[in-house]
């Protein structure tokens, strides 16, 4: 049990923004909810059985009005009376969800029963209920009443709302007593189970529009701190490889600085040379001689052109196109090259077309793509192989 609630507490807190947000969320939203929906349900119920009581008591009222007299309530002689109070029962319960009524007085003694005429001359002042109502409050409760006259099942036991509503004299306003009326529970429990049920799809459509609301702003916001992420990592991956090019750089400068100087100072002893061969003695002398510094001069500078080219590898070069032969390129790389070739055994053979145009481009770089193209340039090649 402690393994399984460590993984799911490892993998919520390696989960993405967007996946913990939503759990925290929805455990939040559906607290509030619940909670906002007892709220309000309990205060709309309240209400309603509130208005429903009120209304009961002023339908009472208007109706003992029409049928009763002050005096009615405080007779000695309860007989004649009956007869006034059988015949309030019969109107008032035409009302279908009225089913019957007792009569107290302010004392609390019963002093007339719809169907129980046991109850009549005792006293009931330790109900709570009914003390409220001598008070002058309309309240209710809900009971189990035994019904034997005004529904249509003998001896069936109905599920009731007893509401007490005091009555008042006209004049003075003295109390003359309280009504205890018996009122159907099923209406009032379908208004109570409806208004749930309202207020719960209410609850659960305002959290569910919150959630996807919410959800929709941190998952872009999550998106944008994704790609800022992203858009970093590549700042920081560039710049360690900036870093890196210059590094290169300044290698390649201290590098191309130390042949450099040996290179010139060749060049120049062989640009010397030429001129001191004029007194070279005889013309095959001469002319071998010259040949040979000519390709130490060329040698040299095809080697000084390398280095500017590694004096630029960490800032490339701008391209100067020019008309080039490719044929003398092509050649150039094969001289290159050739010890290369002489290493691995291999006999380089160029069958190049003697008619080629020139082409506009920079030789440097065109020298640079053939030399990466090149087979013995990608990796060596076993002897013997062309």
């Amino acid at each position: 049990m402690k393994l399984a609630e460590k993984f799911s507490f490892y993998s919520l807190r390696h989960a993405s923004l967007s996946t913990r947000f939503a759990l925290h969320c929805l455990v939040c939203i559906v607290i509030l909810t619940v909670a906002l929906w007892f709220i309000v349900s309990d205060y709309l119920i309240t209400g309603i059985l509130r208005r429903e009581w009120e209304t009961t008591a002023q339908y009472v009222r208007t109706e003992v009005k029409e049928f009763l007299t002050e005096e009615d309530f405080t007779t000695k002689d309860r007989k004649p009376v009956g007869k006034k109070f059988a015949a309030l029962l019969r109107h008032i319960t035409l009302m279908p969800d009225i089913l019957q009524f007792n009569v107290y007085n302010p004392q609390g003694v019963a002093i007339w029963a719809a169907i129980d005429k046991q109850r009549v001359g005792r006293s009931f002042a330790d109900k709570e209920k009914l003390q409220e109502a001598i008070q002058g409050k309309v309240v209710a409760d809900i009971s189990s009443l035994t019904q034997t006259g005004n529904v249509s099942e003998a001896k069936s036991v109905i599920r009731a709302v007893e509401v007490f509503v005091p009555i008042y004299s006209e004049v003075n306003r003295e109390l003359l007593g309280v009504m205890e009326i018996y009122k159907r529970a099923d209406p009032i429990d379908r208004d109570i189970r409806n208004a749930r049920i309202v207020v719960l799809l209410g609850a659960l459509g305002g959290g569910l529009l919150l959630y996807l609301s919410l959800f929709a702003v941190v998952r872009q916001a999550a998106r944008k701190i994704q790609e800022q992420q992203e858009n970093l990592l590549k700042v920081q991956s560039d710049l360690v490889a900036s870093q890196r090019m210059a590094a290169v750089g300044e290698i390649a400068a201290a590098v191309a600085h130390g042949i450099g100087n040996p290179l010139s100072s060749i060049r120049a002893a062989a640009q010397v040379a030429k001129l001191d061969c004029d007194e070279c003695e005889g013309p095959d002398l001469k002319h071998k001689t010259l040949t040979t510094l000519d390709e130490i001069i060329q040698q040299v500078d095809r080697v000084q052109k390398r280095m500017r080219g590694l004096l630029n590898f960490a800032k490339p070069m701008e391209p100067h196109p020019a008309a080039v032969e490719i044929n003398s390129v092509l050649a150039d790389i094969v001289d290159v090259l050739r010890p290369r070739f002489v290493e691995a055994g291999v006999n380089p053979h160029l069958d190049l077309e003697p008619n080629l145009p020139k082409l506009q481009l920079d030789a440097n770089h065109a020298e640079q793509i053939f030399m990466v193209w090149s087979p013995m340039h990608s990796k060596p090649r076993p002897k013997g192989v062309a």
